[in-house]
């Protein structure tokens, strides 16, 4: 099909900036235009993007794209964080009916009046798109920064500390307050956003819920074709990790948890899927852990059919520290998973003793009495996955997130006519 002539038939045109294209964004914007037939384009950095962690798998050249992709130049604007270069010409050349802005893009376009000029005397609708994690509500940041400090990806805390803290915690709250304004409407990942974006103004209909979503049509095939050729075998002691080895997802709390169960479940197995900057400090601390063979390292799985192998047979999922979209995954695939606060978006996505487990935040002791939970009674943990599957399957998956895009875009051009009709 040709999708450049058919998007000149295309309803809507809306123009997304993200810091790079990781598989699961670019299959959600090719299903908004197939599926809603609205007129995508993204813009880019040319180079790796500034804010992206560091191991994250961006879409390979191979990927078909049904949408236009712009790259600008980036570079470090007001606050250190990163903008595009040149930003009011690219839309002035677009020229979108509504653009969808992020963090951090959206601390520097609040300064960035060129192309706020361009938005306003264009009559485009600006959608801002959060997490929202580590975010805290209207007037309560001290507060909130006091108890939630913002931490990178090696648990150091980048806020500042001493007299420095006060007025970099009021500054913070009132570069919100100016960006929230300029919104004509929000995207949120998870339902605590409500609570935020109401704190700053914005109306309850103006926020959308879209919840986030790997490529679900993909994983139920794989899992159906697994299925078939009988390689879907759990092994009742495994215990599966899933993601970048950086500080943040506390892997080394996993490993901890594991030591703790090992002499009572001889059976247990770690195994743990990921590359990144900790993998030898992990390799190091499992070996003195832990014997031979009881941890296996399988670096990052790339290839769908192999990373699923390694997930049917796992009984358990467990994310030790900070995460999101592999909680998502796992649970497609029928795993109950045990974590305790990751990104937000597992209080959606887990009912504590239905879909899986909350433990007590960095606290390997706890971690260990919740994995022992499920490992002694795998009754249990079968219905939990199954329950697990039936989130994804019922509430959270590709379709039903594309579709709360769509909701939202639809609200704003529905706005416009009536405006213009008015």
């Amino acid at each position: 099909m040709d999708w450049i002539a058919k998007n000149d038939e295309m309803r809507m045109k809306v123009l997304f900036t993200f810091s790079g294209l990781p598989h699961y964004l670019i299959v959600l914007l090719n299903r908004l235009v197939s599926y809603h037939g609205i007129n995508v384009n993204v813009v880019i950095p040319k180079n790796r993007g500034i804010s992206l962690g560091e191991g994250i798998k961006l879409g390979d050249v191979e990927d078909e794209y049904l949408f236009s992709v712009f790259q600008l130049e980036e570079y470090r604007g007001k606050f250190n964080k990163p903008y595009f270069m040149n930003l009011h010409a690219l839309i002035t050349q677009v020229s979108p009916d509504i653009m969808v802005m992020g963090w951090p893009y959206i601390l520097n376009y609040s300064l960035d009046f060129s192309s706020r000029r361009v938005i306003r005397r264009n009559n485009i609708s600006l959608v801002f798109r959060e997490i929202p994690f580590m975010v805290a509500p209207k007037n309560q940041a001290t507060k909130y920064y006091r108890k939630y400090p913002i931490l990178n990806e090696n648990l150091e805390i980048d806020n500042p500390g001493g007299l420095l803290f006060y007025p970099w915690a009021f500054g913070l709250n009132q570069m919100r307050k100016i960006y929230y304004k300029l919104a004509d409407a929000t995207l949120i990942y998870a339902s605590h956003g409500f609570k935020i974006h109401e704190s700053f103004g914005i109306s309850r209909d103006r926020i959308f819920l879209t919840y986030n979503s790997p490529d679900t049509d993909k994983i139920a095939k794989t899992r159906i074709m697994l299925e078939e050729k009988g390689l879907a075998l759990t092994k009742p002691g495994k215990i599966l990790h899933l993601g970048r080895l950086v500080k943040w997802k506390r892997v080394d709390l996993l490993i901890d948890a594991v030591s703790q169960l090992h002499e009572i479940h001889g059976n247990i197995e770690l195994s743990i899927i990921g590359s990144g900057p900790e993998e030898e400090n992990l390799k190091r601390m499992a070996r003195i852990r832990l014997p031979e063979g009881a941890v296996k390292f399988h670096g990052a799985i790339y290839d769908s059919e192999e990373l699923a192998k390694e997930i049917i047979s796992s009984a358990i999922y467990v994310l030790g520290g900070m995460g999101g979209l592999s909680i998502n995954e796992v649970m497609a695939y029928g795993l109950p998973v045990i974590c305790s606060r990751c990104d937000g978006t597992e209080r959606d996505l887990i009912s504590d003793g239905q879909s899986g487990l909350f433990f007590k935040e960095g606290d390997p002791v706890d971690l260990a009495s919740k994995i022992e939970i499920l490992l002694s009674d795998p009754n249990k943990s079968r219905a939990m996955g199954k329950n697990a599957f039936s989130v994804i399957e019922d509430k959270i998956n590709l379709e039903t997130v594309t579709q709360r895009y769509a909701n939202c875009f639809e609200f704003l051009m529905l706005e416009k006519e009536s405006t213009k009709g008015s």
